[in-house]
């Protein structure tokens, strides 16, 4: 699901000090130059037509010249499809140089987006996880030779309905026993395929759906934690919020409602959100 867009020229008034993002951030200056800062003071290199992904708790910020504008596109998403996970969490975060091509399907991408973004409906769900399969293969475009060998269908084809099988029975949290003979393997042959196909245990892959499903619930209902919990297979609700932070390092609470909240009403047109959770919390809202 998609958490966060923002498509139009900025410049930082102020340095930007480093923060935690909670989502799989997409940031791409397509014209002038900017910087991923990864460590408050340096001064990293200025790139232009350049993608980066980082993922959750990744520690990081923007920076320019502090004299020219720049345009950047940017995309938070709840979570993203392997490999691409497993490639930017190996690495700690991922950046590309971006051809003419890039920079047209970028553009295009986020014109598919905005109105969605801005104005939901009952399609925004299905725009939203479309384009991010259309970023994700952009960014692996020219990545062939690092990505992980090819395996049998079949292993994939294990590892994928075990994951599917588990997140349809999610509210009971199945053990990895259960998930294994849903799929007519050994539990010790389902964590060999996982480990081969993943490079985590089943135990990883089935913690991360949980959360993910509660990120997705939190974020288009009302529930209370304790029924997310109960969606989620979590015995109770403070057990959902020791495993939520142990993993996030903050509280479900607290990305409910600084991080959800404050993008949950349609913008006027040529406005665009600036994340409560960042430098300078006193901006909530910017020209486009």
């Amino acid at each position: 699901m998609l958490r966060y867009f923002a498509n139009g020229v900025i410049r930082w008034k102020n340095a930007m000090l480093c923060n935690t993002r909670t989502n799989w951030e997409f940031y791409a200056v397509v014209k002038g130059r900017c910087a991923a800062v990864l460590k408050d003071g340096e001064k990293p290199e200025l790139k232009e037509r350049t993608l980066w992904i980082f993922p959750p708790e990744c520690s990081h910020a923007w920076a320019d010249d502090g004299r020219r504008a720049f345009h950047r596109i940017a995309f938070h998403f709840g979570s993203v499809p392997y490999p691409l996970d497993e490639i930017v969490r190996e690495k700690g975060w991922f950046s590309k140089r971006l051809t003419d091509e890039d920079v047209a399907r970028l553009t295009a991408i986020a014109a598919e987006v905005e109105p969605h973004f801005r104005q939901p409906s009952l399609l925004s769900p299905l725009v939203f996880q479309g384009r991010l399969m259309d970023l994700c293969a952009l960014a692996l475009s020219d990545q062939t030779t690092s990505l992980p060998p090819a395996l049998p269908d079949l292993a994939h084809f294990k590892v994928e309905r075990a994951s599917t099988w588990y997140a349809e029975h999610l509210a009971r949290n199945p053990s990895v026993k259960e998930a294994a003979d849903a799929v007519h393997v050994s539990p010790s042959h389902l964590r060999r395929l996982f480990w081969q196909v993943r490079k985590h245990s089943p135990k990883t892959a089935f913690q991360r759906i949980r959360l993910e499903k509660a990120n997705s619930l939190m974020s288009r209902s009302a529930l209370t934690l304790e029924d997310v919990a109960r969606h989620c297979g979590f015995a109770s609700a403070s057990h959902f919020c020791r495993e939520y932070k142990r993993v996030h390092h903050f509280t479900p609470t607290h990305w409910r409602k600084r991080l959800v909240a404050g993008f949950s009403k349609p913008l006027p047109p040529g406005v665009v959100p600036v994340r409560e959770f960042s430098a300078r919390p006193e901006e909530r809202t910017m020209s486009a």
